[in-house]
């Protein structure tokens, strides 16, 4: 294996509107090694592929390819060096022949003024002949994710390849298809092309790798030979010594007479395999796991806005047909989304019109005269104002210039300005919010508990929801894997979120 590294990140830093992606990171990978990429949701690794690539501009650092310094404006540009990108999302177009997904930006082969299918074919052929045996004529969606995924890498190494990306290549395949893309990598090393391998997987980063980069919280943690590494000590660079983190106190027991208010039984759809669980009045249930378990998934079906495959769901105990989320705000189910600002705020309306839009009816003069009381809107809104903290100049304040935090505040409010709340699920609910702003979110969920409510909250924040949280389940890879009760640790919820196996169940 050469010395000289084919890239070399010295001291990059990225923040997204004051908030620090990556700090002073830096590390090499080398021609013809497979390098490992790992850390937390939220460390850092997909800003980094977005710097390689070209979709974001790093504020500080250097990027050196073959011992040029490059800036890099675009993924063609990156394309261009010898830089290979494989995303989670592969991009492909499911209409469009292997060939034409493999020519993707590129003039299709030609004789004279038209478009050669034979040429076409033979040279993807040529382009996929080690990686995967497939007709290029052959529709793109037909082939199984495997296959798709194979054709991405050959496309991925045509020409003077140098290093090819691979971003969660294995989350979506089964253990058999799994062991093709192990191949195809093994093929790239001989070959001398580097791999960067962004996994969540470790026991594969371990297998694949060479060496392994570790980031936590947008800072270098260290890059090690994978021989001086295991599962246990990968874990514990990850996870961290130390929490330092946000002081929260755990919540008032739930009471002995606490009734079970939602319940899912065998939820098949999406990325989920078979989940079931159950959520008490006055209970805070956490939901933790990584990039594509299911997470999102899980809520949203509880929520109506999927519907399941298979399975039930069930409400005081009653199995219910959740048809949209209306239905499920009839039966006192309430949701905030984790991307607040597109899927549930009006930015562009007043803090009134988002608190008491959910409850128009509930605000009319009279229930003969369906005309909506200004003086009753205002008043609920500034007693949710006054309750919640929420700093606004008033009732008329645009959303869009609260901060994160209280843009959240406004978001829980709508649902406390109605009527027979009965489950609160939150998505990601601090993200985006300052320390200050997540504690007194927290507040408000224990508040909520303490009252009857019972909470779900999805959060890759392992330390909050380890604090704030009553139980704690976790999901890998669409499956349930764990649970665990309060008392409980940051590092116990991440080491229930890193299975030996995928499909073991651990707990307490």
């Amino acid at each position: 294996m050469m010395d000289m590294p084919i890239v070399e990140i010295t001291g990059v830093s990225k923040a997204y509107a004051g908030v620090r992606a990556l700090v002073d990171v830096s590390f090499d990978i080398r021609p013809g090694e497979v390098h490992g990429l790992v850390g937390e949701n939220g460390a850092g690794k997909s800003t980094i592929i977005k710097i390689l690539a070209g979709a974001v501009k790093r504020d500080a650092g250097s990027i050196r390819v073959a011992g040029r310094e490059v800036a890099v404006a675009s993924e063609r540009e990156a394309g261009a060096l010898g830089l290979r990108f494989i995303h989670q999302d592969l991009g492909a177009i499911g209409r469009l022949s292997v060939a034409e997904n493999v020519f993707l930006g590129r003039r299709l082969p030609r004789r004279g003024p038209f478009v050669s299918r034979r040429l076409a074919g033979q040279q993807v052929r040529e382009i996929l002949e080690g990686f995967v045996d497939v007709d290029p004529h052959r529709r793109m969606g037909s082939l199984s994710v495997a296959q798709q995924w194979m054709v991405a890498v050959a496309r991925a190494c045509r020409g003077d390849a140098q290093l090819v990306v691979m971003d969660e290549p294995t989350v979506a395949l089964s253990e058999v298809e799994v062991q093709l893309v192990f191949g195809a990598v093994r093929r790239l090393r001989e070959r001398g092309i580097a791999v960067l391998f962004v996994s969540h997987r470790l026991a594969e980063v371990l297998e694949l790798s060479d060496r392994v980069t570790v980031l936590k919280d947008g800072r270098l943690v260290g890059t090690h030979d994978v021989g001086s590494l295991d599962r246990s000590s990968l874990v514990s660079l990850i996870v961290g010594e130390e929490s330092g983190g946000l002081m929260l106190e755990q919540p008032l027991a739930i009471p002995e007479e606490a009734t079970v208010v939602l319940s899912a039984r065998s939820l098949v759809g999406g990325p989920l395999r078979d989940v079931s669980f159950d959520v008490r009045s006055g209970e805070i249930l956490g939901v933790a796991g990584l990039v594509g378990s299911g997470r999102t998934s899980l809520l949203q079906q509880c929520f109506g806005v999927h519907r399941p495959v298979s399975g039930q769901i069930l409400i005081g105990g009653e199995p219910v047909t959740l048809r949209s989320p209306t239905d499920a705000v009839k039966r006192g189910l309430a949701m905030i989304p984790e991307e607040r600002r597109t899927q549930g705020l009006m930015v562009l309306r007043t803090v009134r019109d988002n608190i008491v839009e959910v409850h128009l009816p509930s605000f009319r003069w009279s229930s003969w005269l369906p005309v909506p009381s200004r003086r009753r809107e205002t008043q609920e809104t500034q007693r949710q104002i006054a309750s919640m903290s929420i700093r606004a100049t008033g009732t008329e304040q645009l959303v869009r210039q609260l901060s994160g935090g209280n843009q959240q505040k406004v978001l829980v409010g709508r649902w406390l300005a109605g009527t027979g709340l009965r489950v609160l699920m939150l998505d990601e609910p601090t993200k985006g919010v300052d320390v200050g702003g997540k504690a007194e979110i927290y507040r408000i969920v224990q508040d909520l508990a303490a009252s009857g409510v019972a909470v779900l909250v999805v959060s890759s924040d392992l330390e909050e929801i380890a604090a704030v949280c009553h139980r704690v389940v976790v999901l890998v890879e669409g499956r349930l894997v764990g649970e665990l009760s309060a008392p409980m640790s940051e590092q116990e919820i991440l080491r229930l979120c890193y299975p030996a196996r995928v499909g073991t169940r651990e707990g307490t």
